[in-house]
């Protein structure tokens, strides 16, 4: 059991009007909670995928408040870069959630702890 890191989601699915679209948030209970999420069409390019993070309302949280370090937000960056590429190279995945994924301080990585994909029939 990981018992450190900030908490976020990262997800996607295939929408009628747009084709693959990336998720993401602050994760675990903040998610359900605060809705604090957001959406972009896939692929990403890293400096999208940077304006994503810092485009939620926690962003702060992430960039290290109260004393506390920044988050590796480049790592979560990449994630959401990858995951882009992989919804549009694999047109069998219908919907993917990624929660939480839990980020590390700055240049320690994250790691994903639950996952859940949903493959079309």
């Amino acid at each position: 059991m990981v018992t450190r890191g900030r908490e976020v989601i990262l997800g996607g699915k295939r929408d009628q009007s747009f084709g693959p679209i990336v998720l993401f948030g602050l994760g675990g209970i903040f998610v359900e909670a605060l809705k604090d999420v957001v959406w972009r069409v896939a692929p990403l390019s890293y400096e999208e995928a940077r304006r994503m993070i810092a485009s939620i309302r926690g962003a702060r949280v992430l960039q290290g408040i109260r004393g506390e370090k920044p988050w590796d937000i480049e790592t979560v960056a990449d994630l959401l870069v990858r995951l882009s590429h992989m919804l549009v190279a694999l047109p069998q995945i219908q919907e993917i959630d990624i929660n939480p994924v839990l980020v590390f301080p700055e240049g320690e990585g994250a790691q994903a702890v639950d996952a859940r994909i949903i493959l079309n029939s």
